[in-house]
């Protein structure tokens, strides 16, 4: 198998050179479809406190329903439903996993402990797990790798705009729920404010998966005389690049174990440590959050842009990664520390465009690398991987190190030290991979 340097494939032959308006609303629905996706997985981090109290959660019991429910069978389903979408079947999938994570949501408004609660966010997990395998797949056949990254960053912005509604909307609908008596619903029984937030979220997916189904055209995805992928391609693949796949993946790790941490721990650290409220959190955090992930997005493509006149488009995506990777490591570290509600709050909005930027620049590497007919596949290992690590494992450590270790009370101390650890591991990590990059290239599977 001989080495030879990475090139950015070509866009499939029927995606057309000039993207049409109907291929930006194929994006701007998949935006919608990100951003109701997002509300439904981080809108519990927001009501954590809440639901402790109302279903006598331990800390750890939360890092449990935050983490690794959602990821258990989101890294199961994310690898049979990348197979399915790579097998042309996306748009019907997409629409099965948008019902499925709506009913988990539903169903997290009535759990009454942890066993249902913990049920409920592994079938947000599963319906999940179909969203951005499908995204990617169905994105970059409609767009030249020339053109790709601006679509792609604009469908990553859904994560972003997603958890800020989350925290700006459920803030203000939980504080309205609060102040009135309980809801009554037939069928159901009494809800509390935290409850009715779940039920009432449940209802868009119902309504966005429809309109996929009616409105969404699949392209297809390859001249008639392109080959299918080989049986058994990717794993071809990855034993000839063994070093460099072990590499990035296990930066990746690292990095998803900091991120995923801060991301689900972030709002409750502001309350425990700056006396914030819930809609104290909501109109501070939630917009740094919103806007910070949004400028981190959609400023991939540009800096990747600018990265390619000096080190080549080859290495380009790898070294917005790296960087992105050494700042996060920084701003992780710091925010927790902060002295008070409003440095700390600035340093959200750094981590937030920090994080967006990476979590962009990994998606415009597989689009990059990935043969056509494997995004798909390859977007569905790498969604697998990081929540089988960071997913499952990064909140629920955070959470340990309270219970056991430092104490609720130094939330914020717990998220530091993971950024310390996971920080500067990730960067050197892939720091290695680049060098193999450069000097080796990337082997073809032949």
């Amino acid at each position: 198998m001989a080495a030879i340097p990475i090139e950015l494939p070509p866009a499939a032959p029927a995606s057309p050179g000039v993207p049409t308006g109907y291929d930006w609303y194929v994006v701007a629905t998949l935006f919608a479809v990100s951003v109701l996706g997002y509300v439904d997985r981080v809108i519990l981090s927001f009501l954590v406190e809440p639901i402790k109290a109302d279903l006598a959660l331990s800390d750890k019991q939360v890092g449990l329903v935050v983490g690794t429910a959602f990821a258990v069978l989101y890294v199961i389903g994310g690898i049979f439903l990348a197979r399915v979408l790579d097998g042309r079947r996306r748009m019907p999938v997409l629409a099965a996993c948008i019902i499925v994570w709506s009913a988990g949501t539903l169903v997290s408004g009535l759990a009454g402990g942890f066993a249902l609660l913990f049920v409920a966010r592994m079938l947000v997990g599963v319906g999940e797990a179909g969203l951005n395998p499908a995204a990617i797949s169905i994105i970059s056949d409609r767009f030249d790798a020339t053109r790709v990254q601006r679509p792609l960053g604009l469908f990553t912005t859904g994560l972003y705009v997603g958890g800020g509604l989350a925290m700006m909307g459920g803030g203000k609908l939980l504080a309205e729920l609060a102040a009135r008596p309980p809801q009554h619903l037939p069928l159901v029984g009494v809800l509390e404010g935290w409850r009715m937030v779940f039920v009432l979220l449940a209802i868009p997916g119902v309504v966005l998966a429809v309109l996929l189904l009616a409105t969404v055209r699949d392209r297809q995805r390859a001249s008639p005389d392109a080959p299918a992928p080989a049986h058994g391609g990717a794993w071809r693949f990855v034993r000839a690049n063994a070093a460099l796949v072990t590499l990035l993946a296990t930066s990746v790790v690292a990095w998803s174990m900091n991120n995923y941490g801060l991301l689900n721990w972030y709002p409750a650290m502001l309350m425990r440590s700056h006396g914030m409220t819930a809609q104290d959190v909501a109109w501070t955090y939630g917009p740094a959050f919103l806007l910070g992930g949004m400028t981190g997005c959609l400023g991939a493509a540009p800096v990747q842009r600018a990265l390619a006149r000096r080190f080549g488009m080859v290495l380009s995506p790898f070294a917005l990664t790296l960087g992105c990777m050494a700042t996060l490591a920084v701003t992780t570290f710091a925010g927790p520390l902060m002295p008070d509600r409003g440095s700390a709050v600035a340093f959200a909005a750094i981590n937030m465009f920090v994080s967006a930027m990476s979590v962009t620049s990994v998606f415009i590497l597989i689009v990059a690398v990935a043969p056509p007919r494997m995004r798909a596949l390859f977007t569905g290992f790498y969604m697998a991987l990081v929540n089988l690590t960071g997913g499952a494992f990064g909140s629920v450590l955070v959470g340990a190190l309270t219970d056991n270790v430092l104490g609720a009370e130094r939330l914020n101390v717990s998220l530091s030290v993971m950024a310390a650890v996971f920080g500067p591991l990730a960067t050197v990590l892939m720091l290695f991979a680049i060098r193999i990059v450069r000097t080796r290239g990337i082997a073809a599977a032949g």
